[in-house]
Protein backbone atom coordinates (compact mmCIF):
# COMPACT_ATOMS: atom_id res chain seq x y z
CA UNK A 1 0.00 0.00 0.00
CA UNK A 2 1.56 3.64 -1.13
CA UNK A 3 0.84 6.41 1.37
CA UNK A 4 1.66 9.53 -0.01
CA UNK A 5 3.20 12.97 1.47
CA UNK A 6 -0.16 14.22 1.66
CA UNK A 7 -2.30 10.95 3.44
CA UNK A 8 1.17 11.07 5.59
CA UNK A 9 0.99 14.28 6.83
CA UNK A 10 -3.17 13.78 7.44
CA UNK A 11 -2.69 10.89 9.09
CA UNK A 12 -0.18 12.61 11.28
CA UNK A 13 -2.70 15.74 12.02
CA UNK A 14 -5.36 13.39 13.21
CA UNK A 15 -2.75 11.37 15.80
CA UNK A 16 -1.57 14.88 17.10
CA UNK A 17 -5.48 16.17 17.57
CA UNK A 18 -5.95 12.83 19.21
CA UNK A 19 -3.07 13.17 21.81
CA UNK A 20 -4.32 16.63 22.40
CA UNK A 21 -8.08 15.61 23.17
CA UNK A 22 -6.43 12.63 24.96
CA UNK A 23 -4.40 15.05 27.28
CA UNK A 24 -7.13 18.02 27.54
CA UNK A 25 -9.48 15.52 29.14
CA UNK A 26 -7.03 13.85 31.51
CA UNK A 27 -6.35 17.34 32.69
CA UNK A 28 -9.70 18.35 33.21
CA UNK A 29 -10.26 15.07 34.92
CA UNK A 30 -8.87 14.69 38.46
CA UNK A 31 -5.56 13.35 38.19
CA UNK A 32 -3.51 16.50 38.03
CA UNK A 33 -5.42 17.58 41.31
CA UNK A 34 -4.42 14.42 43.03
CA UNK A 35 -1.01 15.17 42.30
CA UNK A 36 -1.11 18.02 43.95
CA UNK A 37 -3.00 17.46 46.69
CA UNK A 38 -0.71 14.21 47.31
CA UNK A 39 2.37 16.20 46.16
CA UNK A 40 1.13 18.96 49.42
CA UNK A 41 0.53 16.60 52.19
CA UNK A 42 4.01 15.06 51.09
CA UNK A 43 5.84 17.73 51.70
CA UNK A 44 3.97 18.95 54.32
CA UNK A 45 4.34 16.01 56.37
CA UNK A 46 7.58 15.05 55.29
CA UNK A 47 8.79 18.36 56.54
CA UNK A 48 7.16 17.62 59.73
CA UNK A 49 8.63 13.97 60.02
CA UNK A 50 12.15 16.26 59.95
CA UNK A 51 11.25 18.93 62.47
CA UNK A 52 8.71 18.01 64.86
CA UNK A 53 9.35 15.48 67.52
CA UNK A 54 8.01 11.63 66.08
CA UNK A 55 4.80 12.29 68.05
CA UNK A 56 3.66 15.14 66.68
CA UNK A 57 4.88 14.46 63.25
CA UNK A 58 2.57 11.19 63.51
CA UNK A 59 -0.54 13.46 64.11
CA UNK A 60 0.72 15.73 61.96
CA UNK A 61 0.12 12.64 59.06
CA UNK A 62 -2.88 11.33 60.50
CA UNK A 63 -4.62 14.89 59.76
CA UNK A 64 -3.01 15.47 56.42
CA UNK A 65 -3.75 12.04 55.52
CA UNK A 66 -6.93 12.54 56.13
CA UNK A 67 -7.74 16.00 54.59
CA UNK A 68 -5.82 14.35 51.45
CA UNK A 69 -8.37 11.51 51.17
CA UNK A 70 -11.50 13.64 51.73
CA UNK A 71 -10.42 16.27 49.18
CA UNK A 72 -9.27 13.44 46.90
CA UNK A 73 -12.68 11.82 47.12
CA UNK A 74 -14.33 15.38 46.44
CA UNK A 75 -12.08 15.78 43.37
CA UNK A 76 -13.31 12.28 41.73
CA UNK A 77 -16.69 12.86 42.77
CA UNK A 78 -16.40 16.18 41.24
CA UNK A 79 -15.07 14.87 38.40
CA UNK A 80 -16.94 11.94 37.74
CA UNK A 81 -19.94 14.41 37.23
CA UNK A 82 -17.54 16.18 34.46
CA UNK A 83 -16.31 13.40 32.69
CA UNK A 84 -17.74 10.11 31.27
CA UNK A 85 -17.30 7.43 34.33
CA UNK A 86 -16.22 3.78 33.20
CA UNK A 87 -16.79 0.83 35.11
CA UNK A 88 -13.23 1.06 36.30
CA UNK A 89 -14.29 4.02 38.52
CA UNK A 90 -15.41 1.46 41.26
CA UNK A 91 -12.18 -0.71 40.81
CA UNK A 92 -9.89 1.90 41.29
CA UNK A 93 -11.77 3.13 44.65
CA UNK A 94 -12.07 -0.71 45.94
CA UNK A 95 -7.82 -0.44 44.95
CA UNK A 96 -7.22 2.36 47.16
CA UNK A 97 -8.99 1.03 49.90
CA UNK A 98 -7.83 -2.53 49.32
CA UNK A 99 -4.40 -0.28 49.80
CA UNK A 100 -5.67 1.74 53.01
CA UNK A 101 -5.96 -1.78 54.80
CA UNK A 102 -2.82 -3.52 52.89
CA UNK A 103 -0.06 -1.30 53.71
CA UNK A 104 -0.46 -1.05 57.62
CA UNK A 105 -0.72 -4.74 57.47
CA UNK A 106 2.72 -4.96 55.70
CA UNK A 107 4.35 -2.59 57.87
CA UNK A 108 2.87 -4.28 61.03
CA UNK A 109 3.92 -7.91 59.68
CA UNK A 110 7.34 -6.05 58.71
CA UNK A 111 8.51 -5.64 62.36
CA UNK A 112 9.13 -1.89 60.93
CA UNK A 113 5.98 -0.43 62.96
CA UNK A 114 8.31 0.76 66.14
CA UNK A 115 10.52 2.47 63.64
CA UNK A 116 9.44 5.59 62.06
CA UNK A 117 12.13 6.01 59.36
CA UNK A 118 11.17 2.42 57.94
CA UNK A 119 7.33 3.12 58.32
CA UNK A 120 7.66 6.05 56.44
CA UNK A 121 9.91 4.40 53.53
CA UNK A 122 7.61 1.27 53.30
CA UNK A 123 4.26 3.25 52.93
CA UNK A 124 5.63 5.85 50.84
CA UNK A 125 7.44 3.02 48.32
CA UNK A 126 3.47 1.50 48.62
CA UNK A 127 2.62 4.79 47.46
CA UNK A 128 4.17 4.85 44.29
CA UNK A 129 3.28 1.18 44.16
CA UNK A 130 -0.24 2.09 43.51
CA UNK A 131 0.73 5.11 41.21
CA UNK A 132 2.36 2.50 38.58
CA UNK A 133 -0.78 0.26 38.99
CA UNK A 134 -2.83 3.43 38.14
CA UNK A 135 -0.47 4.34 35.42
CA UNK A 136 -0.80 0.80 33.97
CA UNK A 137 -4.72 1.05 33.99
CA UNK A 138 -5.50 4.32 33.00
CA UNK A 139 -2.41 6.73 32.23
CA UNK A 140 1.01 5.39 31.08
CA UNK A 141 3.17 8.93 32.74
CA UNK A 142 1.83 7.41 36.39
CA UNK A 143 4.01 4.59 35.87
CA UNK A 144 7.17 6.46 35.36
CA UNK A 145 6.09 9.21 37.84
CA UNK A 146 5.60 6.41 40.42
CA UNK A 147 9.00 4.59 39.23
CA UNK A 148 11.12 7.77 39.27
CA UNK A 149 9.61 8.87 42.69
CA UNK A 150 10.65 4.72 44.07
CA UNK A 151 14.17 5.43 42.88
CA UNK A 152 14.48 8.91 44.69
CA UNK A 153 13.14 7.30 48.15
CA UNK A 154 15.34 4.41 47.61
CA UNK A 155 18.09 6.08 46.90
CA UNK A 156 17.83 8.46 50.09
CA UNK A 157 16.81 5.95 51.87
CA UNK A 158 20.17 4.08 50.55
CA UNK A 159 22.76 6.59 50.89
CA UNK A 160 21.70 9.41 52.80
CA UNK A 161 18.69 8.22 55.97
CA UNK A 162 19.11 11.21 58.02
CA UNK A 163 17.90 13.13 55.42
CA UNK A 164 15.52 11.07 53.58
CA UNK A 165 12.74 13.22 55.03
CA UNK A 166 13.79 16.60 53.63
CA UNK A 167 14.41 15.10 50.22
CA UNK A 168 10.97 13.40 50.07
CA UNK A 169 9.27 16.66 50.91
CA UNK A 170 11.14 18.32 47.90
CA UNK A 171 11.90 16.17 45.82
CA UNK A 172 8.81 13.49 46.48
CA UNK A 173 6.11 15.43 47.39
CA UNK A 174 7.45 18.74 45.32
CA UNK A 175 7.96 16.37 42.29
CA UNK A 176 4.08 15.34 42.52
CA UNK A 177 2.79 18.70 42.77
CA UNK A 178 4.81 20.26 40.64
CA UNK A 179 4.04 17.59 37.66
CA UNK A 180 0.37 18.22 38.49
CA UNK A 181 0.32 21.89 38.41
CA UNK A 182 2.30 21.40 34.90
CA UNK A 183 -0.58 19.02 33.70
CA UNK A 184 -3.29 21.50 34.43
CA UNK A 185 -2.17 24.40 33.25
CA UNK A 186 -0.26 22.91 30.07
CA UNK A 187 -2.62 20.36 29.34
CA UNK A 188 -6.33 22.43 29.35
Amino acid sequence: MDVTKEQAQISLETIRQVQAQTRRTLAHGGGPLYLIIWGIVWFLGYLGNHFLPPETAGYLWMGLSITGFVVSAGVGWRSSTKVRSSANDYRIAFFWVAWVIYTPLIVWLSGAASDPLAVSIIVSVMAMFGYVVMGLWMWTPMVWIGAGVTAIITLAYLTIPQYVDIIMAFLGGGSLAFIGIYIYRNWR
